[in-house]
């Protein structure tokens, strides 16, 4: 569906001069027109069982794989962060979770560095764990000296960036960014009065080529940090009626169903990606075109289904949960799990299908016979036009 955008030209001063920006503001509130097809966007869709030697739970909607070069990274509660190669052998876990020496107790905020290989994991109480490429663990390093709670981390030229929840009181920085052994480089000490709140929504990074950019729920405006430490904001969310205002955060969890709380932002060169979810209600994912700043919404469920109509193969809806670029191409990152894939290959409506590439269907098929109920799930990649 399309949705209404507004378009701003402003000037704006951060640490580097006084550049002209183009902030596109988006507007989740107003949309109307026809719903995305995947042919609409890409040309190519394919599925990666991945590997059955060790047993994957049910596919969250809020842990997201990570795709660098040659590795799937992807975590389960039970058993930490895996990694996978293209073809979905298991090539080993990082680290070990528990509560010894070198483990993690939880592992779901996790960052890549590109450049080294190392993994950096957001253990409770504000503690990073650093594991090698090949999973042994290296060192820790503590940030409780700046108190409140980690929301999400990122990798930035090796150097490590943290954002915090800014809904609990003791938060007192927005972000820090610190070296590979901790000593701090910069921070942005929070400007807004402290609040308390029991609606849980945090805030999230993502790469986009050499800039990292950041986001959070209580905060409208999403800004971007380059290698040089230059801040700037890229683009605007506009408030509205259903992002929770200031007001009411401290309101019981039951009367803010109605709010609405973004899960997820990733940029390919063509779209902004925006997922998110009400506590009740239709969950949307939203791609912005860039250029003429129109967008295009589908809808998903919280168990993870949904998502962009599937017409290259017929296969399920695709929910894009990440993005990579590979030799000049853009690919969009997905999953899905094998009783839904099943489900959809035996229904009526594949079988009526005829998709922009029947060839694909065919191969969608034999696979579908191949998979138990009880398999890991399937990695999907999209190669975008």
């Amino acid at each position: 569906m399309k949705a209404s955008l507004f378009v701003l030209t402003i000037f704006l001063v951060f640490s580097c001069g006084s550049p002209d920006y183009e902030i596109i503001m988006i507007d989740l509130e107003n949309l109307n027109g026809e719903e995305i097809t995947l042919s609409e966007i890409a040309d190519e869709i394919t599925y990666i069982p991945l590997d059955n030697s060790i047993t994957i739970g049910m596919i969250n909607s809020f842990y997201n794989p990570i795709v660098i070069g040659n590795s799937v990274y992807l975590y389960d509660h039970e058993t930490g962060i895996m990694v996978f190669n293209r073809i979905g052998e298991l090539q080993g876990i990082i680290g070990t979770m528990g509560r010894g020496p070198g483990e993690y107790v939880r592992g779901n905020k996790f960052a890549v560095d590109e450049n080294t290989g190392r993994v950096y994991v957001c253990d409770a109480g504000n503690i990073i764990k650093i594991y090698s490429g090949s999973g042994s663990f290296q060192r820790s390093i503590s940030l409780q000296s700046y108190g409140g709670s980690v929301d999400a981390i990122g990798v930035i030229d090796s150097k490590l960036f943290v954002t915090y929840n800014m809904q609990y009181g003791d938060a007192e920085f927005e972000w820090v960014l610190v070296d590979s052994t901790g000593n701090l480089l910069r921070n942005k000490r929070r400007t807004d009065d402290f609040f308390s709140s029991n609606y849980l929504a945090g805030g999230g990074t993502y790469i986009v080529g050499s800039k990292l950019n950041y986001w959070s729920n209580f905060i409208d405006t999403v800004f971007s940090i380059s290698d040089d430490l230059t801040i700037n904001p890229e683009f605007i969310i506009k408030p509205g009626d259903y992002r929770l205002p200031r007001s009411r955060v401290e309101d019981p969890l039951s009367q803010l169903s109605d709010y609405m709380t973004i899960d997820q932002i990733f940029e390919t060169r063509s779209f902004i990606t925006i997922r998110y979810s009400f506590y009740r209600g239709k969950n949307g994912c939203v791609l912005v075109d860039r250029y003429n700043h129109d967008s295009y919404l589908s809808y998903w469920e919280r168990n993870g289904s949904g998502g962009i109509e599937n017409d290259l193969d017929g296969g399920t809806k695709f929910l894009p949960k990440g993005y990579f670029e590979e030799n000049g191409r853009e690919y969009l990152v997905g999953l899905v799990d094998p009783v839904t894939l099943k489900t959809r290959i035996a229904g009526s409506k594949f079988r009526n299908i005829i998709p922009k590439c029947p060839e694909k269907k065919e191969e969608l098929e034999r696979l579908a016979d191949n998979l138990k109920d009880t398999d890991n799930p399937i990695l999907v990649l999209v190669r975008l036009n």
